[in-house]
């Protein structure tokens, strides 16, 4: 496996168009990968399904990770991703997959026609595969990449059997060459198009043609990092060579996905070929992972906007963590911030430092998504509040003393459909358009008293839209809510 230089930075490139000739995909791996045969491929499904556990979770799901290999290898592994499904009934759904066959660069999406199994057809979501590939030029059509495509195919018997009778689209992705910038490319791509009706599924097969323990100790050390959603820590068993995944920067993506959405990830099964075949010289690892998001998440955000969150002890030590980093920023001496023992403060959560002298604002930044454990990502955007802000002098040694500082910790983004659905005081707004996006606090449309017409409006202009822009049905407006809190020094 080629190893990746994981940076979570934006890469461009150029890539040709190609059309299809076809409407229809035909499959290409039945009667190899699974049963030709229409009755005999339903049975063997049902039959993977019915000796399959559903997961005993507390939330809605949002991304799968299934095996895509021949189904007496893994379809067993795989029913326990698909086993999930029942009783849900997602309308869209995107399968990201390596490319095996064809060596391309940029990330090939399908967006025309219907992909067929002996099952039948199942239809192309035209619309959300346009959507996609207008999000970045990495995006492209690129049809060899999908004509032979075994690892996309093989998941839709199983959709098809789950959700008979029933309509749903998918969406069909295949990664090209291995390249780092696809992972922020591919994960702001997902966040920005899935919702409710849309489901993700990584199709990807683990480490290949070890001895039996060996894979055993690749595998276990990868599904560890994934279950524990550590995008750092995965990348860094890829790089290493101890772990191996054939869709690495698909997986990555759908991590950094998974943290945005407050996810978790609970793992289903696991088995490598040598559990079938009994030979155990050169085996492949498959494993089936439930990312979903835990009703705890909901009831959190509800406890922020009632300010019930935090306590007042959690909340001390957030400001002494974010005063001692301005400290340690401003002078370059290094500062002891206090331990942090509280479990509330090492969950991933979204937040804002601003800084103000004389009450006059001095420096605002945060991290809008919940990215890091709350007390990190407070003594980060703390530093970059005092000298980082472009728009005043970083906070000199002089001022240290007459800083105020105040705390903003956010709940989750909810995309919105209606502003009825804002109440001011109550939300923040975060309003995107194209490459344009701007976000204003809870507290700001209370300190200026606006209604929330001008609160719209002023969001328009922080994200560099004229002010009527959220009339537009291409702008995006999210809401969320905050915990506030500060000090006076």
């Amino acid at each position: 496996m080629k190893k990746i230089l994981i940076l979570f930075v934006i890469f461009l490139s150029c890539s040709c168009a190609a059309s299809y000739s076809e409407d229809i995909r035909k499959p290409v791996v039945s009667g190899a990968f699974y049963p030709a045969n229409k009755g005999e491929l339903a049975a063997q499904v049902n039959g993977f399904l019915a000796n399959a556990k559903k997961a005993d979770i507390k939330g809605k799901i949002i991304a799968l990770i299934a095996p895509h290999a021949g189904y007496i290898y893994s379809g067993q592994v795989a029913a326990y991703s698909f086993k999930q499904l029942e009783g849900t009934d997602f309308k869209k759904i995107i399968i990201v997959s390596p490319s095996h066959y064809v060596g391309f660069d940029g990330i090939s999406v399908y967006n025309q026609g219907s992909f067929e199994t002996p099952l039948g057809l199942v239809k192309v979501d035209e619309e959300l595969a346009n959507k996609i590939i207008q999000k970045n030029k990495r995006f492209i059509l690129f049809s060899p990449a999908h004509q032979k495509e075994h690892a996309i195919e093989v998941e839709i018997p199983f959709l098809q059997r789950v959700y008979k009778g029933r309509d749903f689209k998918i969406v069909p992705v295949v990664m090209g060459n291995p390249v780092s910038g696809d992972i922020k490319i591919l994960s702001d791509a997902l966040y920005d198009v899935v919702d409710k009706d849309t489901l993700l599924i990584i199709s990807a097969d683990l480490s290949h043609y070890h001895s039996y323990d060996k894979a055993v100790e690749l595998d276990t050390s990868g599904i560890s990092a994934i279950e524990k959603l550590d995008p750092d820590g995965f990348a860094q068993q890829i790089n290493n060579g101890s772990t191996e995944i054939d869709a690495p920067i698909a997986a990555l993506a759908m991590i950094m996905f998974a943290n945005r959405s407050g996810a978790k990830a609970a793992v289903l099964k696991y088995a490598n070929s040598g559990d079938i075949t009994g030979d155990k010289s050169k085996v492949v690892g498959y494993s089936s992972i439930l990312i979903y998001a835990p009703l705890e998440a909901e009831k959190k955000g509800e406890a922020i906007m009632e300010d019930e969150y935090l306590n007042k002890e959690e909340k001390k030590k957030l400001l002494e963590i974010a005063r001692l980093s301005i400290i340690e920023v401003v002078t370059g001496k290094k500062q002891s911030p206090p331990d942090v023992t509280e479990e509330r403060l090492k969950e991933n959560c979204g937040a804002f430092v601003t800084i103000k002298e004389n009450d006059r604002l001095r420096g605002c930044i945060g991290y809008i998504q919940a990215v890091k454990p709350l007390y990190e990502t407070v003594k980060d955007v703390a530093k970059s509040a005092a000298v980082n802000d472009y728009r005043f002098n970083p906070v000199s040694q002089d001022e240290l003393d007459k800083l105020q500082l105040e705390i903003s910790v956010l709940t989750p983004l909810k995309k919105i459909n209606n502003i009825s659905e804002i109440v001011v005081g109550k939300h923040g707004l975060y309003m995107k358009q194209g490459f344009n996006s701007g976000l204003l606090l809870p507290q700001v449309a209370m300190e200026y008293k606006w209604d929330k017409e001008t609160f719209l409006k002023e969001t328009c202009r922080k994200s560099g839209l004229s002010q009527d822009a959220w009339k537009d049905k291409s702008t995006e407006i999210y809401t969320f809510s905050a915990e506030v809190f500060g000090d006076t020094p």
